[in-house]
């Protein structure tokens, strides 16, 4: 059975979705359905790689083989950026727009919970590690996030000043 692969588009000058999650040695095609060129890159450890000025869809996907965070942005538009977390298990999961993320049952040799957020005031190469036991829904885990600051781009110093 052939497996498909995971999408990271590029759609009005954003990674979508902004947040892909994935299993270790997946694919993933970043198809660019804008009517301008992009140049996507990552430097990040995990997978570094460049996808030169290109429209529409490179010829290949990318694997990624091996686990951790891959920050991504785009050398000609700075405000894009966009995160792929590359899990080393089966048992990861991503939250709904509302930070929820709903668990029928976990492992019963689960030892740690690592949690991540591309906002954590700790850095976004950073995860919190949490015992199971201090999981419950009546008690929901409260991460210290920060809004992370304006990206200077041609366009929005252009704006500013022009309007």
């Amino acid at each position: 059975m052939k497996v498909m692969p995971s999408i990271m588009d590029q759609i009005n000058k954003a990674f979508v979705p902004d947040v892909l999650v994935i299993s270790k040695d997946s694919l993933v095609e970043f198809p660019n359905s804008d009517n301008i060129r992009h140049h996507v890159y990552s430097f990040s450890k995990p997978k570094p790689f460049e996808l030169r000025l290109y429209s529409g869809k490179p010829e290949a996907p990318i694997r990624f083989e091996n686990p951790g965070i891959v920050v991504l942005g785009c050398n000609i538009h700075d405000s894009m950026v966009g995160y792929i977390y590359v899990a080393d298990n089966n048992t990861t999961y991503q939250s709904n727009h509302r930070g929820r993320v709903q668990i029928e049952a976990l492992p019963d040799a689960l030892e740690r919970v690592y949690i991540w957020h591309p906002n954590l005031s700790q850095g976004v190469d950073q995860r919190i590690e949490l015992n199971p036991e201090q999981l419950s829904p009546e008690h929901p885990i409260q991460l210290d996030i920060i809004k992370p600051p304006p990206r200077n781009t041609f366009e929005a110093r252009f704006k500013r000043k022009f309007n």
